[in-house]
């Protein structure tokens, strides 16, 4: 408690102590817990609607609570099920949303669909009935560790996305700490940046996460605070290449060196820049991308170059253009990939074996994804990730020069640009409301309070970031001169977030918002 008060401040932990000591009073923790009930349902009804009003008629005409009493043609429901396509199309083909939609082009959809549709019900868990998924999928690792400058043994195995392969890569260093060293404690240690699945994994699995401060200006970790994180304990010390909040790339270089010196693995999380770092690499080497700050140099060591490097999780259905449900996790050996896989020799059904959280899968994702990376091959890798980059530097270039009450956070080299106000006066999250109003969905963050553009393919159109800078500048400008029009929606939430002393109060309000995404 003392070295929490000491980070935090003396007022901050009276507040929290208070909050607690309220919740362990009866009475007082039954209205506390009536409060927030109270709130979970008003926020869970909210969502619903707010989600609900997106819907076009149709929509609510052809509701099904329950099975319909009779058939529906096919030709029905396809005329249908295009209208609903082509409404929530609208809602992101512009080019105005943050990330989300990793677009490789409508030819490109087409394709990907009739290669579904070819092995919709194949199954990597039959090889012998899907022989051609699991060679799909060897050669689908076997591509990216040749990417990621893997040598000979290297392997790895196809995951749904960036959070499963995140999780089988602590589960792994769990079990290892356990095996060798019998760790029963087993910690992680990770900049606070580091994506939430470490957080789920952690929960999950039993595990302990430490994370470790940022440098406000840089977003940079000092690895001598890592180094004082370390404990006996410590199975796993884990990286972003680049972080989903920032955009900046962790030194990987020097944690992995740390872990190796410590015998303790290394993650290299490149989920978000799986299929496009690799690639601005090689762009800069090139010197593709003159013009820029750092645009002739190579990008910081992020694959298994970094010696101590031990695993890397990469996601094919971002900037690869796989269908959703693509990534990958790949090891520096297969003794560390078997912990990861789950063994039941007693089961009554047989010997059972599995190497991923799921059992069945849909091998329509693994040939949609192997086809994608064949057709666009390095040269249309290369191609695509130009144009990304280019565009994210303009826009960074364009609100360190012309928006000066903003600034970009760090030095981002990949395609997410995270900005955030240079005076009180001007409340970032009511900037992210304004461009909302324009059409704009960017990313709120927290810790530190600031805005985020993940730059696609999408916004590669013409004009996309000429008119999103034009836009950013005028929402500074509306927030400056009219900041009580911007006093509720998202900077009211954040604003209560940082004022609240027990931010676990929220847990069942954000429960409640996941509730409504599953209502009929």
């Amino acid at each position: 408690m003392i070295k929490w008060s000491y980070r935090i401040g003396f007022k901050a932990t009276l507040e929290y102590a208070s909050v607690q000591i309220a919740k362990s009073i009866p009475w007082m923790r039954k209205k506390i817990n009536a409060d927030i009930l109270k709130e979970k349902e008003k926020t869970r009804i909210q969502c619903e609607k707010d989600w609900n009003d997106l819907l076009e008629p149709s929509a609510h005409e052809n509701r099904h609570l329950s099975l319909p009493p009779n058939k529906t043609s096919f030709s029905d429901l396809l005329t249908l099920l295009k209208k609903w396509s082509l409404s929530e199309s609208s809602l992101w083909d512009n080019g105005q949303a943050s990330g989300a939609i990793y677009h490789g082009g409508s030819d490109l959809i087409d394709f990907l669909s009739k290669v579904y549709g070819l092995f919709c019900v194949s199954n990597p868990m039959h090889p012998e009935l899907f022989p051609y998924v699991r060679k799909m999928e060897g050669e689908i690792i076997s591509m990216l560790i040749n990417i990621f400058h893997g040598d000979s043994n290297c392997c790895g195995t196809i995951s749904s996305g960036g959070t499963e392969s995140i999780l089988l890569a602590c589960k792994s260093y769990r079990d290892r700490g356990r095996d060798l060293h019998n760790i029963s404690q087993p910690e992680i240690v990770a900049p606070t940046t580091i994506h939430a699945a470490f957080h789920k994994a952690a929960h999950y699995f039993g595990m302990k996460l430490i994370l470790v401060d940022i440098d406000e200006q840089s977003g940079a970790v000092n690895i001598d605070d890592v180094k004082l994180a370390i404990t006996k304990n410590t199975v796993l010390i884990a990286g972003s290449a680049p972080c989903y909040s920032l955009g900046l790339i962790d030194n990987i270089e020097a944690l992995a060196s740390l872990a190796l010196e410590r015998n303790i693995g290394f993650h290299s999380d490149c989920c978000l820049g799986g299929l496009l770092l690799p690639f601005v690499d090689k762009l800069q080497q090139m010197g593709k991308l003159h013009g820029f700050d750092d645009s002739n140099s190579p990008l910081p060591l992020f694959d298994f170059r970094a010696k101590g490097v031990t695993s890397i999780s990469a996601d094919m259905h971002k900037y690869g253009y796989a269908t959703k449900g693509s990534s990958c996790i790949m090891y520096s050996s297969s003794e560390l990939r078997h912990y990861q896989y789950f063994v039941s020799l007693s089961w009554t059904g047989g010997v059972y074996a599995s190497p991923t959280l799921a059992g069945s899968r849909a091998g329509g994702v693994s040939a949609s994804t192997w086809a994608v990376m064949v057709h666009m091959g390095e040269e249309g890798y290369l191609e695509v990730s130009e144009r990304i980059i280019r565009t994210a530097r303009t826009i960074r270039n364009g609100i360190d020069e012309d928006i000066s009450e903003l600034e970009v956070i760090g030095n981002p080299l990949s395609s997410v640009i995270a900005f955030r106000s240079t005076t009180p006066a001007i409340n970032i999250y009511a900037v992210g409301q304004a461009l909302a109003i324009r059409g704009w969905h960017v990313n709120s963050l927290q810790n530190p309070s600031c805005l985020h553009l993940c730059c696609t393919n999408l916004h590669t159109k013409d004009g996309v970031e000429k008119q999103f800078l034009i836009d950013l500048k005028r929402a500074v400008e509306e927030v400056k001169n009219f900041p009580e029009k911007y006093a509720g929606g998202t900077a009211a939430i954040y604003g209560m977030v940082n004022s609240l002393p027990d931010v676990t109060l929220l847990d069942p309000v954000a429960k409640g918002c996941v509730d409504a995404l599953f209502s009929g």
